[in-house]
Order: structure tokens, then C-alpha cells, then sequence
């Protein structure tokens, strides 16, 4: 019965959210979203390296993972599924966009597969997130191994908020302790009037 007051009082607050805050369709949503100039997407240049940092909304998520073509009722079943998370994406590349990460300054095979072990089933001991002042562990982890094909690589990370949190309200930090290419920590600041700016998606 409690799980099911719950869930009514979810939809109650996203129908509440939908009536009170800027829709956009899922074109311009998408654009806003990875515009850095909205402040879910933050930039690192360290040594000719460049970390993209992107807050993923749950809007987002869902229309990527449906490619955009969502109905009312699929929207509110993954939209409760996902509160009480919060979700990034980490991408690494050359500025020069050269050559893929992963295959930088190596000299053997091996070298490669330190990388690959690394970055497979150890970075996400090296990335935290602390929300509102209270440090998160990652509880989903995937690195996205494009074999390659593209000269970037791509880390998808999701934590777990405090308890009573639905969605992200307040200030997050997140942070990367590179230990391959030796960069250093890089901090990405998310701020909570950002968060409250992010519009809708009209569906």
C-alpha cells in the first residue's frame, strides 16, 4: 500500500512539474540539454586531452532509449524507475580529435590492455559524486568500447541520491581521478539553479 502511495504521489509531482515549467520538443530539448552554455555540460581541456562531462535528465534518457517516439504511459513507468538516480556521461578524446584515447602514446599491445582492464573494471573507483555535500559511490557503471571506430571513448555512470531525494535538486560535483592519462582529479560543477531550469520535454 505504502509503494503504491508512492508511486501515486510521483505521477501527482511530474504532472505538477509538467504544468509549471517550460516545455520543449524533443529537437530543441535535446539541444538544450547539450548545450554548455545551459550548464549540464561541462568541458575539461587538461594536456590535449578534453573530458566532456553531461548531466543526463531523465527526460533524456528516456528519449534517447526511445529514439524518440514515447507514449504518456511508457514516459511515467521509466520516469518512476529512474527517480532517485542521477546519471552522467563522461567522454574522453584528443582535442585534435587524432586518434582515439586509448590508443595514445602506447607502444605495445599490452599497454592497450592495461588501458582496456582499467577503464572495463576499475575507473569507477576513481569517480564520485557528491550531491548537496554528501559523497556518492557509483552504482552502475558501463564503458562504452567503441573498438576504434571513433576517437573518443564514452563512460556511463549512475549514483544512487540520499534518501527523500526524487530527482536532482541541488548542487553536484562530479569527479574523475584520472590515473591513466594522468591528468589529475577534474572536478564538473552542476549547479541547482541549472537543475531547476531544465525544461520539460513536450511528448
Amino acid at each position: 500500500m505504502k509503494k503504491e502511495i508512492n508511486y501515486t504521489l510521483f505521477i501527482a509531482l511530474i504532472l505538477f512539474s509538467l504544468s509549471c515549467r517550460n516545455k520543449m520538443h524533443a529537437t530543441d530539448y535535446v539541444t538544450y540539454i547539450n548545450n554548455k552554455e545551459h550548464g549540464l555540460k561541462k568541458i575539461s581541456v587538461i594536456d590535449g586531452f578534453e573530458f566532456d562531462f553531461q548531466y543526463k535528465p531523465y527526460d533524456y534518457i528516456i528519449l534517447m532509449e526511445q529514439k524518440g517516439s514515447i507514449n504518456s504511459t511508457d514516459f511515467i513507468r521509466r520516469k518512476s524507475e529512474l527517480a532517485g538516480t542521477a546519471w552522467f556521461t563522461i567522454t574522453i578524446k584528443r582535442t585534435d580529435n587524432s586518434v582515439s584515447p586509448m590508443r595514445y602514446g602506447i607502444t605495445s599491445i599490452d599497454d592497450y590492455n592495461v588501458r582496456l582492464n582499467y577503464f572495463l573494471n576499475k575507473a569507477s573507483k576513481d569517480i564520485k559524486l557528491v550531491y548537496d555535500k554528501i559523497s556518492l559511490q557509483p552504482v552502475s557503471y558501463l564503458f562504452e568500447n567503441n573498438f576504434n571506430l571513433t576517437p573518443q571513448e564514452t563512460i556511463v555512470i549512475g549514483f544512487y541520491l540520499p534518501k527523500g531525494a526524487n530527482s536532482p535538486q541541488k548542487s553536484m560535483q562530479l569527479s574523475f581521478n584520472d590515473k591513466i592519462f594522468k591528468t589529475g582529479i577534474i572536478n564538473a560543477e552542476f549547479s541547482k539553479e541549472d537543475l531547476k531550469r531544465i525544461p520539460m520535454l513536450a511528448y
